[in-house]
């Protein structure tokens, strides 16, 4: 469905990609990984057709539609609702199944109070709801996702995996930047690492040897989220499960067990 040839792109002489070779078929999810300013926004943006690559050439499949949400907006001065129904008018949605749902997502993502105000007075976290509404208003055949869960709350973080999730059992092809581990885990099926201008596959469980823990919580009466592990938490039917890295796990417990929660478990991510 995508194939990158030769991909180079430069920013003042700078190589930010540097032959970039990679085929993504249909149904695909694939996470791309990497410090700050690696290249992965500039990737995604490539393949969007946001920006032209240096060298090189994107091909896609015909007639695939394609739906990219950014990390950052512009600071507008439309209304979320505004916004969300101009987006959902380009995709010849007839009005009032938009309206009902824009509605229903606005509610599952706890934004429903938010229709209304404009989005240069929103939050980055907020913002990027909104985003993720808009890129959900109608099913497409690739979606583009730069740092999804950026600023989100932890019920929202759990609304957008189960969301990505239906859309993998529609054979979406999914494509996304990001960099938390149970995001990773919960929907990707390949990890590319980028650095250097370069890309290759990457296991982000074993790189660098790191050794990474699960921990079962289970929420009791007078239980809060700390806000250290708000990104690191996975919520389950019985509490919740937090990842982290070993020379973060005694102070990950202490703080759970601090904010009301009583640990049931504990093992390294790698076993099995």
């Amino acid at each position: 469905m995508i194939e990158l040839k030769h991909i180079i792109k430069e920013y003042n002489k700078k190589v930010v990609l540097d032959d970039i070779n990679l085929t993504i078929g249909k149904g695909q999810s694939v996470a791309f990984i990497g410090h700050n300013g690696c290249g992965k926004s500039t990737l995604l943006k490539v393949i969007a057709g946001l920006v032209r690559p240096t060298e090189g050439t994107v091909c896609l499949e015909k007639g695939k539609s394609i739906h990219y949400v950014p990390e950052h907006f512009p600071q507008m001065s439309l209304t979320a609702m505004q916004y969300l129904l101009y987006m959902g008018k380009m995709e010849d949605i007839e009005s009032m199944i938009l309206r009902t749902h824009i509605h229903n997502l606005a509610e599952e993502f706890f934004v429903s109070n938010m229709l209304d105000i404009p989005m240069k007075y929103l939050s980055k976290g907020s913002l990027q709801k909104i985003g993720v509404i808009q890129a959900l208003l109608k099913e497409p055949d690739i979606l583009l996702l730069d740092e999804p869960l950026s600023g989100q709350d932890v019920m929202s973080q759990q609304v957008f995996i189960q969301k990505i999730q239906e859309l993998q059992k529609h054979n979406v092809t999914i494509l996304m930047s990001c960099h938390e581990p149970y995001l990773i885990d919960a929907v990707a099926d390949e990890v590319y690492q980028i650095a250097d201008g370069k890309i290759a596959l990457a296991n982000p469980k074993l790189a660098g040897k790191v050794q990474r823990y699960m921990m079962l919580f289970v929420r009791t009466e007078k239980a809060n989220i700390p806000e250290n592990w708000k990104r690191c938490l996975q919520f389950t039917e019985q509490g919740c499960i937090l990842r982290a890295e070993e020379s973060e796990c005694d102070r990950a417990m202490d703080e759970m067990l601090e904010a009301g929660w009583n640990l049931r478990g504990m093992r390294n991510e790698n076993d099995k």
